[in-house]
């Protein structure tokens, strides 16, 4: 009892003494009576007194302030260029390359009920553009990752992230779903619209004046994120930047994923087929048979769909070694056709809409394809794994779930419920578009794990819905970039800056008419090449460097 009244006396200590360093002395913390941090000029001191701020009631859930931090401007380390290089590129919002300084800010780090961490970086009072960005987590989430909040801090916005809800290891682990619906829901849309109800309250009260414009960015389940926000609380955002979302997710992770797995692994989870050696030698032959299809040599595929591509050419002839990864067996070609070819039953008929495209090979490598001699399991198969046994269905069979007793077309309903809360597929904007908001979608037809055909079906059923192409774009457009990987990277340009096209769209009303993708400034051989909102193509003049943007022309289709 002594310990615990020590304890708890030498906690009161601490808070008046913070409160007399702050000039709030005889304000309790956590009052209802509101403090002021934005009062302070010191803008550490002012990061420090929002550790004294109310949340309880400011969101539609509770939320509680862990810690603040200031941190002064500092060199960047090699691996925070890369990460934060990275993030940017999957943002829409690139940091330099040689980014060298890790931008000066004020680090609020808490929850929100239930268990929704965030992590929310400002910048000074000075260098703040007024603007609120919240950077969606991508594949499975469960954690804080302070470099998806740094694109947005560089340019001054007031960037939170979270960790979807719960805690988990990256990227594929699914057993904190299991059975548990409030964390699906969270991870599904609540965990990003509390995190924006509560980023914009802290950035409220540290800088005196409500946000100007939100927006919020993110790829692949981060892609999804913009989605849902526009569909569900279209009052949240007024810009999205949507790169590679999911739009049919929850039958993407059951159906497709598990059929790329079973491909590769056919009898067990320990036997591949083939390894990872194989995908160079299967992008080549694809570009081979269709990489000038588009009158330019550059490998690049511009138009998948116009590919024809038997992986039979690639079957061991006499005097070839498949263990040197000179050719595949009569077991590997057949995988390969499966991975291309979209989920059929034995009938053949196709149970889910897209497959994997021709031009992704460069990316097989960790995604469909173990590595030889590594431990790390293909992202497919973890996510086949855990997510049939904990995610996907509506009550969770559990560990002794045999992932491969899965049966799509059997089991479909009892998938609805999760389907229904995981796809962000409604095609009613209506009051998003009402609202002035404004959305870019970005996808790369090299993405191995999601087909842009599936973005481009959900693209054109909101279209149909909102009144067709014209009313559609006044506040929705589809950029389709050829090379360009899931996240990052891709034999074609993949750099690219949506935001600041976003930007002039919400704030000033002038919508894009081009996106302009370019290489890393130390690659090899450096492109430009401008593309158009969907479905409009960029198109090689037939004449003129490739590797110039001006080589290029717009086609209507």
């Amino acid at each position: 009892m002594r310990l615990a009244r020590a304890w708890a006396l030498t906690q009161r200590s601490l808070v008046a003494t913070a409160l007399g360093f702050f000039g709030l002395a005889g304000t309790p913390a956590l009052a209802d009576d509101p403090i002021e941090p934005w009062t302070i000029s010191d803008p550490a001191r002012r990061c420090e007194a929002l550790d004294l701020i109310n949340l309880e009631t400011v969101g539609d859930q509770p939320a509680r302030i862990v810690q603040t931090n200031y941190y002064e401007a500092k060199p960047a380390s090699a691996r925070d260029t890369l990460f934060f290089h990275k993030r940017g590129i999957s943002q829409g919002n690139p940091t330099p390359t040689g980014m060298e300084v890790f931008p000066e800010h004020c680090l609020v780090e808490g929850y929100i009920t239930p268990h929704v961490q965030f992590a929310l970086m400002l910048p000074p009072p000075g260098a703040w553009n007024e603007n609120f960005m919240l950077a969606a987590c991508d594949a499975w989430c469960g954690k804080v990752h302070l470099d998806s909040a740094v694109p947005g801090l560089y340019d001054g916005y007031a960037t939170i992230t979270n960790n979807g809800g719960h805690y988990s290891r990256a990227p594929f682990d699914g057993i904190w779903a299991y059975n548990d619906i409030p964390a699906r829901e969270n991870f599904a849309y609540l965990a990003n619209h509390t995190s924006a109800q509560i980023g914009k309250a802290i950035a409220r009260a540290y800088y005196g004046s409500d946000v100007e414009y939100s927006y919020i960015t993110g790829f692949s389940k981060g892609g999804n994120a913009g989605l849902m926000a526009a569909q569900r609380y279209p009052e949240d955002f007024d810009g999205i930047i949507s790169k590679a979302p999911v739009v049919p997710y929850n039958e993407k992770n059951a159906a497709h994923l598990s059929w790329m797995a079973r491909a590769i692994y056919p009898e067990n989870d320990f036997t591949p087929i083939m390894y990872s050696d194989k995908a160079p030698l299967i992008d080549e032959a694809v570009l081979a048979a269709c990489d000038e299809l588009d009158g330019v040599k550059d490998s690049i595929i511009d138009d998948p769909s116009a590919c024809e591509f038997d992986p039979g050419v690639l079957l061991c002839k006499e005097g070839e070694m498949e263990i040197r990864a000179e050719c595949l067996t009569a077991e590997q070609v057949e995988a390969v056709r499966k991975i291309y070819s979209r989920p059929y039953n034995e009938d053949g008929e196709f149970y889910y809409p897209s497959g994997v495209e021709f031009g992704t090979e460069s990316d097989w490598a960790r995604t469909i394809l173990p590595v030889r001699g590594a431990d790390e399991l293909p992202f497919t198969l973890t996510a086949a794994t855990s997510g049939l046994r904990y995610m996907v269905f509506d009550e969770s069979p559990g560990p002794g779930f045999d992932w491969r007793d899965f049966d799509f077309e059997r089991d479909e309903h009892l998938l609805t419920g999760t389907s229904d809360m995981m796809n962000p597929d409604d095609v009613d904007l209506t009051e998003f578009k009402a609202r002035g908001g404004k959305i870019i979608i970005v996808h790369g037809w090299a993405d191995v794990l999601i087909s842009p055909v599936d973005t481009i079906n959900y693209f054109e059923a909101v279209s149909e819905f909102m009144g067709g192409p014209d009313a559609m774009a006044e506040f929705a457009q589809l950029y389709l970039v050829p090379g360009m990987h899931h996240g990052s990277g891709g034999h074609g340009p993949h750099l690219f800056d949506a935001q600041t096209a976003l930007e002039k769209w919400v704030e000033e009303g002038v919508a894009p008419t081009e996106l302009l993708m370019t290489d890393e400034e130390d690659a090899r051989v450096y492109r430009e090449r401008i593309f158009y909102p969907y479905p409009a193509r960029s198109v090689y003049r037939g004449e003129g460097d490739p590797n110039l943007a001006s080589s290029y022309m717009r086609v209507e289709e």
